[in-house]
């Protein structure tokens, strides 16, 4: 069955006060009862040492050398005692017989003895202080509250002096305690629930509105927004939600954008051949032309090829498969081969290409298609906006350890051009994002080059950045740490193009 959490924090932590108030109200009973008796039994031993003290010097001492108590004396005094205190006086021998005891509301014990087990109790004290609570052997009908203290005369006990009090007045006092703190008791926890109560709801509230806006994101509305108040954990968790909103909004945007996108340029090339070898086929192009309009549906199927593998390399990296097999090989090669790649499009444009002829082999241990990918797609975007007639300018340079644990590799790629506007540097390297809105240059792109090359990077443990003056250069320059030396040649002005036997792999 369904349990909201409002319910099982507010049913918790009431069981909680709940227990505590009952832990609590025990506890006062148990130290109520003890300071109760503790006080009596004070006040009861007091009076007694009192009547021991006056029985002490009210006896005279027989011819036999024994001393008796004069009671005739004594009994006034008692009975000021039995009346002020509430309590019952008498005095015994030391065989336990009742010599005198108070008279009034007390019980008549006059004549009575003492329990064979109180007066052996009685002589093991040896002269010390008697208290108990009982009826003391049946001389009592109820449970009294009895203090006995020896009357000691010439280092002499000759007898003792006891007062008892009703026991019934702790059950009043303890009923007078506990209708006090069932009264405070109640009136604060009555306080305490209703605290409890707006707080739970107050910490609750924001869950369900996290609930209800995280219902919105599953059917694919991010417009909500769940209100941040404070600065705790359940704060965090609501700005963290909105912040998921909106980079799921970013990524629905991008998604849109990319599906819109690749149909275009599925539409295209596809339409594009499905014409050519129609009029192939049907003789609408004659045979002279055939072999032009052929070598297009081939730059056509190129384009289908570059566009599937693209979207293979994002499923990888989407499900962690990209893996890194690294592997030693010249890195000014590879970019002097991807270059290669661009060699029309350079001439059509007149592209000045500098800095490779001074860049010395460098060998660097990596993935080699990996790395091979990021030179193609840094390279392809830098010769597609660099501007006619010109430059794209590339650096190759080693950074030895220094400061740092290890050493660097670290390649530069700048070219002319309109640049990277200030306000979209930061989203380059997002997945499907394209600054050429327009389309105009970017014809070919689906926004997934720049986010490949920095996740590739981002698994070698390097860096990749950008800079740009809008109107003037793009320079997008990445490192690979360590295990890159360069190697000195003695005909560092033609760097060499192999790279002993070792091949891109298919």
């Amino acid at each position: 069955m369904f349990k909201s959490i409002f319910a099982k924090y507010f049913s918790v932590v009431s069981l909680i006060i709940v227990t505590s108030f009952a832990a609590l109200g025990a506890m006062q009973m148990l130290f109520s009862t003890r300071y109760w008796v503790s006080d009596k039994q004070n006040l009861l031993e007091e009076n007694a040492r009192t009547v021991a003290q006056n029985a002490a010097e009210d006896t005279t001492q027989a011819d036999d050398g024994s001393y008796l108590i004069r009671t005739n004396e004594l009994a006034h005094l008692i009975n000021i005692l039995s009346d002020t205190i509430d309590a019952a006086v008498f005095l015994t021998d030391t065989d336990g017989r009742v010599l005198l005891s108070s008279t009034g509301s007390t019980a008549q014990i006059q004549g009575a003895r003492l329990p064979d087990e109180t007066v052996k109790r009685l002589a093991e004290l040896k002269g010390r202080e008697y208290f108990t609570v009982g009826t003391l052997g049946g001389l009592y009908a109820e449970r009294q509250y009895t203090a006995g203290v020896p009357i000691v005369k010439d280092n002499r006990i000759i007898g003792y002096a006891f007062v008892s009090a009703p026991a019934e007045g702790l059950s009043f006092y303890l009923s007078n305690n506990l209708q006090m703190f069932f009264l405070s008791a109640l009136g604060v926890l009555t306080l305490a629930f209703i605290a409890l109560y707006v707080m739970t709801f107050r910490m609750v509230r924001p869950l369900r509105r996290m609930a209800a806006a995280t219902r919105s994101f599953a059917v694919g509305d991010f417009s909500c927004r769940i209100p941040v108040r404070g600065r705790d954990e359940v704060a965090e968790l609501a700005s963290a939600l909105n912040s998921m909103a909106v980079s799921l909004s970013s990524v629905e945007g991008m998604r849109r954008d990319f599906v819109a996108n690749v149909s275009h340029e599925l539409k295209t090339p596809m339409t594009t051949i499905a014409g050519f070898i129609d009029g192939i086929l049907d003789g609408t192009i004659p045979e002279e032309k055939r072999t032009h309009y052929l070598k297009i549906v081939s730059d056509e199927v190129k384009r289908l090829s570059r566009l599937v593998k693209t979207m293979l390399d994002l499923s990888r990296i989407d499900s962690g498969k990209l893996k890194v097999t690294p592997v030693v090989f010249d890195l000014t090669e590879v970019i002097g081969t991807a270059l290669l790649s661009f060699e029309q499009r350079i001439e059509r444009k007149g592209v000045r290409i500098t800095g490779l002829e001074e860049c010395p082999r460098m060998e660097v241990t990596a993935d080699y298609d990996l790395i091979g990918q990021v030179c193609y797609n840094l390279l392809d975007n830098a010769v597609k906006f660099t501007n006619e007639g010109g430059e794209v300018s590339i650096r190759i340079e080693y950074e030895s350890a220094g400061e740092r644990q290890t050493g660097r590799t670290t390649v530069a790629i700048r070219n002319t051009g309109a640049g990277i506007p200030a306000e979209e540097m930061p989203h380059v390297f997002e997945r499907f994002y394209k600054s050429d809105k327009s389309r105009s240059l970017d014809k070919n792109g689906v926004g997934l080059g720049l986010y490949i090359v920095k996740t590739v990077i981002v698994l070698h443990h390097g860096e990749i950045v950008v800079r740009s003056v809008a109107g003037e250069y793009c320079e997008f320059a990445f490192w690979l740490p360590d295990a890159a030396r360069p190697v000195d040649h003695s005909s560092a002005d033609k760097p060499p193009r192999t790279t002993g036997g070792r091949r891109r792999k298919k």
